[in-house]
């Protein structure tokens, strides 16, 4: 009669199939998780095995990018949920183009008022707007990622957004100072701690990307972008278990995690990557990474950033100096400040859009996917006062005492956009990436082509026409923004070659003002467009 639940349910490694759940009790039951696309009506079941208090459901056979509701409990009663905070929405099928959007925050476990207004500033900027990634930058719980510091700083701060919002997280200094502190001489696979006690990362590559084998680092997409997290912890002074090189670039060069890191870069065929990690390559804030002690960095800088670069990685995402920055696009910089200069700027410009200026990527030529863009997102709950925020491969720097903020991410077909969000709700900095051979369909061959929907917007009815090429497969369901099912349009099998209409009359679904989403999958492949409702 005194169960409850006094963490969680969070999601971990969602699929375009499956999830993971998991949850904490005050005392050991079975555990159970009921679930469907109906909130009403959560007619599926899944268990666990055994009774405990920290409870992992792994949840499969699901549908790409559907919403289904859910609530957490035993063989007896329910203990959290259902209501309609208690929901996941799945991936897209690997490789679809829609409209995503990614959050990341860093170094933001302090349990203060700074990290509070972020998490609000961020919930009111995004509105209805899903948030696809969560991106955590380490340094998640202060001082020393105990068990009691992540539920304070962390699951304590966050317990709205953990019911709905899966996270993707890589460790940080203070993270791993509870599961091998600085200098660490033990070989990475050996080592157990909170952090990874916590967290449920795909290692097997079961979310996209070639298998890690380790919570460490893994890789994983989202529609047609492909995230990598690296973790800029696993280095050490005194032990042959160097996987970034902080002892010598040989020691990174045949580390297990450049070998994999390599391997996923070579496979990868998304049209945007994004990689992330805690020790920031460039930066003049909390830390200064010209500075001889910081070996983490140097070692990150030296022997990873020219790898990623040699693959055409889009953007890195950063923490651990208490800022705000930006980079121009860049290339090729991998020393002090002091020897950063014009040539290593791909594009020197803001990078706006209201500028007209934003960057381009080209995908052909000697030049071909040349330049990234680094982000510097550690103050999501940290700050410090009076850096001196010049570090020449930045265009845009922000910092102070009260300085705190997160950054947005939206990318949609061949467009990235970046925002730097304010704990006061203000964007201060964004910017533009565009790629000229990136087209904004789905590259893989499918049988559905010419799809045009209009009028788009429309008061009334729309009329979505689209012409299959061959026998197929065909479903066409309507959504609402949030990822709520509406109605099947078409649910057909083996239909036949030739072009198609199907209207979707407003007044008969009883559509009020609004963004909808119109979803076509054919024999595994997706296509996602967004309609808009007027009046």
């Amino acid at each position: 009669d005194a169960q409850v639940v006094n963490r969680g349910p969070y999601l971990q490694s969602p699929t375009d199939k499956s999830i993971i759940l998991r949850w904490r009790t005050d005392v050991a039951t079975e555990s159970r998780v009921i679930y469907g696309t109906d909130e009403n009506n959560l007619s599926s079941t899944a268990t666990g095995t055994g009774t405990t208090t920290e409870h992992t459901v792994h949840i499969t056979g699901l549908s790409p990018f559907t919403r289904y509701y859910y609530a957490v409990g035993n063989a007896g009663q329910l203990l959290s949920g259902p209501d309609n905070k208690h929901y996941f929405t799945t991936n897209p099928v690997p490789g679809t183009v829609q409209p995503i959007r990614a959050w990341a925050i860093g170094d933001m476990g302090k349990n203060n008022q700074g990290q509070r207004d972020v998490r609000d500033s961020y919930i009111d900027f995004t509105g209805n707007t899903h948030t696809d990634v969560w991106l955590w930058m380490g340094d998640n719980a202060y001082n020393d990622g105990t068990q009691a510091e992540y539920q304070e700083r962390v699951f304590d701060i966050y317990p709205e957004l953990f019911t709905y919002m899966p996270f993707w997280p890589t460790p940080g200094n203070h993270d791993y100072i509870s599961v091998c502190a600085i200098p660490c001489n033990q070989d990475p696979q050996t080592l157990t701690g909170p952090y990874l006690d916590i967290v449920d990362v795909p290692t097997n590559g079961e979310a996209g990307g070639v298998p890690s084998g380790t919570e460490h680092y893994y890789s994983f997409d989202y529609g047609n972008v492909h995230f990598i997290s690296l973790n800029s912890e696993l280095g050490s002074l005194t032990s042959a278990w160097d996987y970034i090189g902080v002892q010598s670039k040989s020691n990174a060069t045949n580390s297990p995690l450049m070998q994999w890191l390599r391997a996923d870069l070579e496979a990868n065929t998304r049209d945007w990557t994004v990689v992330y990690w805690h020790q920031c390559p460039y930066s003049k804030g909390s830390h200064d990474t010209d500075d001889f002690w910081e070996l983490y960095i140097k070692a990150m800088r030296e022997n990873i950033v020219p790898v990623l670069e040699e693959y055409g990685v889009d953007m890195v995402i950063t923490g651990h100096s208490h800022v705000y920055e930006r980079s121009y696009l860049i290339h090729g910089h991998y020393g002090n400040s002091s020897g950063f200069n014009s040539t290593h700027k791909v594009d020197g410009s803001s990078g706006r859009m209201a500028d007209g200026e934003p960057y381009v990527k080209t995908m052909t030529g000697p030049d071909s996917s040349k330049g990234t863009v680094y982000v510097v997102i550690g103050n999501s709950g940290s700050s410090t006062s009076n850096p001196a925020l010049n570090h020449p491969a930045m265009f845009y720097s922000h910092g102070c005492g009260s300085c705190y903020g997160s950054f947005v991410l939206d990318i949609n077909g061949n467009r990235l956009d970046g925002m730097y969000l304010t704990s006061q709700g203000e964007i201060l900095d964004e910017f533009t990436m565009m790629k000229d051979g990136v087209s904004a369909v789905e590259k893989i061959e499918s049988p559905v082509s010419n799809i045009k929907i209009y009028p788009n917007p429309f008061s009334q009815s729309t009329q979505i026409e689209y012409h299959l090429a061959r026998k197929t497969n065909i479903a066409i369901q309507l959504y609402d923004i949030t990822g709520k099912w509406i109605t099947t349009l078409v649910d057909e099998k083996k239909k036949d070659a030739g072009t198609y209409y199907e209207t979707i009359d407003a007044g008969k679904l009883s559509l009020a003002k609004n963004i909808y989403v119109v979803k076509i999958q054919t024999d595994g492949k997706e296509t996602v467009q967004r309609i808009v409702k007027m009046h």
